[in-house]
C-alpha cells in the first residue's frame, strides 16, 4: 500500500523558456517570454548538489534555448550528477543540418539522458520530421536514447494517434507511453467522472524541484505547479530553505504526505459551510490539486 512521505527532493526540471514552435491545446504552459538565467541556474546546482541525484529539462520546447541545454549539461557533469530527460516536440528545427548540428553541440556537452519526444494528435507533426528528427537522435545518441509520450484526446483510443505517427512500423523498439488529457479545474470535461482519483502521494511527478522560467520553484512537474499556492520560492533560494517552505506549505503537505484523495470530506465541510460544493468528481489527481490551489 502507497504510503505518504514528507517532500524530499532529489531532482531538478529546468524549464529553460515558456516559448514554443507549436500552440497544443492541451498545454497549460503561460507564454511568458522569459528564460531562465544560465548563471543562476548554474549557481542552483552547486548549492543543491549534495541533495540532488538527476537533472532533466522541460518547458516550453528547451530546444528554444540549445545554449541552456549546453551550458547545464556541462555543469552536470562537472558536478558528477545524473540525467534524466529532456521532454521536446521534435519539431523545433528548420533544416536537418541545424538539427544535427544542436544534437551533436548537446551531445558534446555530456549529455547522455533520454529523449522524451511528445507526438500525437494535438502537436499535429508531419510524420516525416518526426522520423528525421528521431533518426537523428538515434545516429548521435544511440537507439535507446528516446521514448515517445503520446496524450490522447478524450475517450481517444491509443490506435488513433499510431495511425497519425505509425511509430511502432518505422522503430519498433521505441517504447511509447499513452497518457489520458488532463484538464484544468476550471473546465466542466475535468468534473465528468464517476470515481475518484486514486492517491499516489505524487510519488510520480513529484519529489522534484521544478524551474520556471521565471526562476520560481514548484514541488512537481503536474500542470497545477504554475498556481501560486504550490510554488516554494525561487532559483536563488537554498535547499534548506526551499524543504523549510515547502513542510509550511499546507497544500503540499496534504499532496505528499496526508493524501489529496483523503482531504476530499474536509475541503467538502469546509465548502458547504461556505455555501459552496465541488462540480463533480475527477479521476486526476493534478486536476484536483488544481482545484484546492484555485480555492478561496
Amino acid at each position: 500500500m502507497t504510503k505518504g512521505r514528507p517532500y524530499t527532493p532529489s531532482q531538478v526540471i529546468f524549464a529553460p523558456t515558456s516559448e514554443c514552435n507549436l500552440h497544443c491545446a492541451h498545454c497549460f504552459v503561460k507564454r511568458t517570454g522569459q528564460k531562465l538565467s544560465i548563471d543562476d541556474a548554474i549557481h542552483f546546482l552547486n548549492i543543491t548538489k549534495e541533495h540532488l541525484e538527476k537533472v532533466g529539462f522541460s518547458g516550453g520546447e528547451p530546444f528554444l534555448y540549445p545554449e541552456f541545454l549546453y551550458k547545464i549539461s556541462r555543469e552536470t557533469i562537472k558536478l558528477d550528477l545524473l540525467f534524466d530527460q529532456i521532454t521536446t516536440n521534435g519539431d523545433w528545427w528548420k533544416t536537418e543540418g541545424e538539427l544535427r548540428t544542436v544534437l551533436r553541440k548537446l551531445y558534446d556537452s555530456g549529455y547522455d539522458g533520454k529523449f522524451s519526444l511528445s507526438a500525437d494528435s494535438f502537436h499535429s507533426q508531419q510524420m516525416n520530421r518526426i522520423i528525421i528528427f528521431i533518426k537523428a537522435v538515434q545516429s548521435v545518441f544511440g537507439g535507446n536514447s528516446i521514448n515517445i509520450q503520446c496524450v490522447l484526446k478524450d475517450n481517444e483510443p491509443e490506435k488513433t494517434p499510431l495511425k497519425l505517427f505509425p511509430i511502432e512500423e518505422n522503430f519498433p523498439d521505441i517504447k511509447i507511453h499513452f497518457l489520458h488529457q488532463s484538464f484544468l479545474s476550471d473546465n466542466k470535461e475535468a468534473w465528468k467522472s464517476h470515481v475518484w482519483f486514486k492517491d499516489d502521494f505524487c510519488e510520480g511527478p513529484g519529489h522534484i524541484f521544478y524551474i520556471h522560467p521565471d526562476g520560481r520553484i514548484a514541488p512537481c512537474c503536474g500542470f497545477a505547479n504554475e498556481n501560486d499556492a504550490l510554488i516554494i520560492g525561487t532559483i536563488k533560494d537554498d535547499y534548506e530553505t526551499l524543504l523549510k517552505n515547502a513542510a509550511e506549505n499546507k497544500i503540499i503537505r496534504m499532496c505528499y504526505e496526508k493524501g489529496l484523495r483523503k482531504s476530499i470530506p474536509e475541503i467538502k465541510q469546509k465548502m458547504k459551510k461556505a455555501g459552496q460544493k465541488m462540480p463533480g468528481r475527477t479521476k486526476d489527481i493534478c486536476t484536483f490539486c488544481d482545484y484546492i490551489c484555485r480555492l478561496k
